[in-house]
């Protein structure tokens, strides 16, 4: 036996008939061969003895006569009816009895008197008896004020039986119905605190409106309504205050305050273009962001293309970044409606997306972003991720990503050197691998440059031997350090100097002795280069006295 949800407050509002007529409702029975109105009356009427009013309200000449074929109007009052259970279809995320109620799953029923709210993320679908679904969205409650059967004969042979009435009552929220298009006792009716909407056989969208902001929390909620197929009478007003009724077609809709004495229909607006979103996110948060029209949007993401089970339902400003979390890998469907200034949604744009964030990568932390580093091996490190047993690498150049100066799988660990990166500007980025193979999506990218390193000085004693001339390739840009010294390690300095060019002219150390030079850059950005290639100078000897004695060698040759 299934279980039925315990009754609770209704929170929730919207509903009404197809002509929406003032007269008492009646419904309509066809008379079959044997029938007699005293029979009928026995069978179908709360109290048998007014077969007299049946009578009276079909103007029967002769209530003893009645043929088949014949279709009478009965009082829907003096019909008995009996209640049918309304069925959850579906519950996603927080559904409730009520605010405050017990969980709803698929398979409850809900009676009438009983509402049902969903919590924000959250969606339920539940189905009348005539087969009609109606789709709670997320952060709405929506109560059943009606789901009966009446006491009638079927209208026609092989016709489903058109006995049915129901209304719904939303006062939080919207609603989406897909109306059945049968025969029913009454048309089914959706209620707010400012109108009526009312249909035999459609598909629309009713709901109510967020108050502006510093409202009077005693004046009832405005309400809309939209027409996607078929056709709604909506009347402003509700039973205590009768407005007039309009009917509104597919694609328009209707917008309703407490003021509003006769609905205006207005055409939906056009669907808002989908093209510039992503087919596939890679990171575990979905942004993106509609063009521009000057309107507002609502974006709904669900798990099925039919969006009975909506996870996520936004309502955001014109060009707002649309923002979801907490969505699992997967596939989802993404539908987005333009916004009216006056409430009124427009038609549906959808698309299917895919989200493939996991394993999510690791958290780069060397080379940090615009690293400048001398040519040789160049370090990368990471932070790792639980999630993952192996990484990725991929470090790009001019070629870009496609075709990368250098890539690694199946590393292991939080770090690695690679070398024979020549100097230039690259990006690098990573990826996780899982166990199982499963390679999550690359991180972002980050930039780092190679920079050359210095040339071998060159120079020496100039041709008189008394100055020292050391030269090397210099930017003009660039301050030069230029470094000389009595040993290897620098650590005995004869001379030093910052120059803005080569070569470095000094005199010759006055002690014979073997002499070490080196220099480095300092570039305008702040990069410091690495020390150059350390120059040896052998001073140990004076010969600069005897260059004489190279004149009789020449002549001797």
């Amino acid at each position: 036996m299934r279980r039925r949800v315990a009754t609770s407050c209704l929170l929730a509002a919207l509903a009404s008939g197809s002509s929406l007529a003032q007269s008492e409702a009646t419904l309509a029975w066809r008379v079959q061969p044997q029938d007699t109105l005293i029979g009928i009356a026995r069978a179908a009427l709360i109290d048998p003895r007014a077969w007299r009013e049946v009578a009276s309200v079909n103007r029967l000449a002769n209530p003893h006569r009645i043929r088949p074929g014949q279709v009478l109007k009965i009082p829907q009052r003096l019909l008995r009816s009996q209640p049918l259970p309304v069925h959850v279809v579906s519950a996603t995320g927080e559904v409730r009895a009520g605010a405050q109620g017990p969980a709803v799953t698929a398979g409850d029923t809900l009676d009438e008197g009983q509402s049902l709210a969903t919590g924000p993320g959250a969606s339920a679908v539940v189905e009348l008896a005539d087969g009609t679904r109606v789709k709670v969205q997320p952060s709405s409650v929506a109560e059943v004020l009606a789901s009966r059967r009446y006491a009638t004969a079927r209208p026609d042979p092989g016709v489903r039986d058109g006995s049915f009435a129901a209304a719904l009552r939303v006062l939080q929220g919207s609603i989406e119905i897909f109306a059945t298009k049968v025969l029913r006792a009454r048309p089914l009716e959706v209620t707010t605190p400012t109108a009526v909407v009312g249909v035999r056989g459609t598909t629309f969208r009713v709901g109510l409106l967020p108050r502006p902001s510093g409202a009077d929390a005693s004046q009832a909620a405005a309400s809309r309504a939209e027409v996607l197929d078929g056709q709604v009478h909506a009347r402003a007003g509700t039973t205590a205050r009768q407005g007039d009724a309009v009917a509104v077609d597919a694609g328009f809709g209707v917008a309703v305050d407490a003021s509003t004495r006769t609905p205006k229909a207005e055409a939906l607006l056009p669907a808002p273009d989908l093209s510039a979103v992503p087919a596939r996110f890679e990171r575990p948060v979905i942004r993106f962001t509609l063009a521009d029209t000057g309107s507002r949007h609502r974006v709904q993401i669900a798990q099925d293309d039919a969006f009975e089970r909506v996870v996520s339902d936004q309502t955001l400003a014109e060009a707002a970044e649309v923002r979801v979390a907490g969505l699992t890998d997967g596939t989802w469907h993404l539908r987005a409606r333009r916004v009216a200034a006056n409430g009124i949604e427009g038609f549906d744009a959808s698309r299917v997306v895919m989200l493939k964030a996991r394993p999510e990568p690791p958290g780069l932390t060397m080379p940090p972003p615009g690293a400048k580093l001398s040519a040789g091996p160049v370090r990368f490190a990471w932070a790792p991720n639980v999630g993952a047993t192996s990484y990725r690498l991929q470090i790009a150049g001019e070629a870009g990503f496609d075709a990368p100066a250098a890539e690694r799988r199946g590393i292991v660990g939080s770090r690695i050197d690679v070398e024979g990166l020549a100097p230039g500007r690259y990006r690098w980025r990573m990826g996780s691998t899982r166990s199982d193979g499963d390679e999550g999506p690359w991180g972002d990218a980050q930039e780092f440059e190679v920079r050359p390193l210095p040339e071998p000085p060159k120079g020496g004693l100039s041709a008189d031997g008394k100055t020292l001339s050391l030269s090397w390739s210099a930017r003009a840009q660039d301050i030069q350090q230029a470094e000389l010294a009595r040993d290897r390690h620098f650590s005995q300095l004869v001379a030093s100097a910052e120059l803005r060019s080569s070569p470095w002219q000094l005199p010759k150390p006055d002690v014979p002795d073997v002499y070490y030079f080196r220099y480095r850059s300092i570039e305008p950005d702040g990069f410091v280069s690495p020390w150059s290639e350390t120059l040896q100078l052998d001073l140990s000897r004076d010969w600069s006295g005897l260059w004489w004695l190279l004149v009789p060698l020449l002549l001797a040759l």
